[in-house]
């Protein structure tokens, strides 16, 4: 993390953009962060990168959402698939910046990420629909023609 120290720039620390995800959907275990990285055919790590080759793509989580202490996550792990689990409306938490501007990433080398997280609000719809035909009914006509189609084929299929 990069901030002021006493009033003055402390460069010893990186920048890291912290925050909550509020209108995330809370999960009793929280909800799972994936990430893997991909390296072209034939590309070949520089010296010193070959275990840590994205340093700027790490995360850090906080015990709290207003901070405490923190894991700094390596989510780029060559061979490896890297899945953190958390709740992100409740941990403060943010990806690493580089340290520069300057392109730092071998050309052929990307980091997949996954974020499969629920809203708050479909959370509450699903609840009220489950409980409320009529509330499901009135909400199907609002939907685009191809999921109309959809939801038509799986209810002759299910018979309801």
């Amino acid at each position: 993390l990069r901030r002021m120290a006493g009033g003055r720039f402390n460069p010893r620390l990186q920048l890291c953009a912290l925050h909550l995800d509020f209108d995330d959907a809370h999960r009793l275990h929280g909800c799972p962060l994936i990430y893997a990285l991909h390296l072209e055919e034939g590309v070949e790590l520089p010296q010193g990168q070959e275990a840590r080759p994205m340093p700027h793509s790490d995360l850090i989580v906080f015990e709290r959402g207003d901070g405490g202490r923190c894991v700094r996550v390596q989510t780029a792990c060559p061979h490896h698939v890297c899945v953190v689990i958390f709740c992100s409306d409740e941990h403060l938490h943010g990806n690493v910046f580089p340290d520069s501007l300057e392109p730092s990433v071998t050309p052929g080398l990307a980091l997949l990420r996954l974020v499969p997280y629920a809203r708050k609000g479909i959370d509450a719809f699903s609840r009220a629909v489950e409980h409320d035909g009529a509330l499901w009914e009135r909400a199907v006509p609002l939907l685009d023609s191809r999921l109309r189609e959809r939801w038509a084929a799986r209810a002759k299929r299910d018979g309801v």
